[in-house]
């Protein structure tokens, strides 16, 4: 008896820390967030309109300013969770007004760095508009001709 009650409280200590884990998985999905500040080309209009990006967007996380961007700038922050609350300082013309936004975007569990276009975030376009996955350019390395050096010997200098 004693036996199969100490085998029940394993069972069930293992089978706590497997949702335990998967809980974490879900809460604890860190990205890497990339915010631009460009202008837009919808791609349902018909005459294709653009939306332009304001003059200075200011990023703020927690408070805290992770971006400044100006027009045609991308910052970068750390996020960790499935859902990323932005506060955003907009400034559509130099020396303009401040207006002070607030959104929660949620993150695709999928890409470990996301763009965040803020000018199709601000205009409240359709999500697949202004989130897309981070792809960094793949470096070319071209295959220098490795010199020879030789002594005055002709040999290759190992003492032959």
């Amino acid at each position: 008896m004693m036996k199969s009650k100490s085998l029940i409280y394993k069972i069930i200590l293992v089978l706590a820390l497997i949702v335990i884990c998967f809980i974490m998985i879900y809460i604890g999905r860190g990205h890497t967030l990339y915010f631009d500040n460009k202008g837009i080309i919808l791609e349902d209009d018909v005459a294709g309109a653009e939306l332009k990006a304001p003059y200075r967007i200011k990023v703020f996380i927690k408070g805290k300013e992770v971006a400044n961007l100006n027009d045609g700038d991308r910052g970068m922050a750390i996020w960790i969770g499935p859902k990323a609350h932005l506060e955003l300082e907009v400034t559509e013309e130099k020396g303009g007004e401040k207006e002070k936004i607030a959104f929660d975007v949620s993150l695709p569990r999928a890409y470990d760095g996301v763009v965040i276009n803020l000018v199709g975030l601000i205009n409240a376009e359709p999500y697949d508009t202004y989130i897309s996955e981070f792809i960094p350019l793949a470096t070319v390395t071209s295959e220098s001709e490795e010199e020879v050096v030789l002594d005055e010997m002709g040999g290759l200098g190992f003492g032959e």
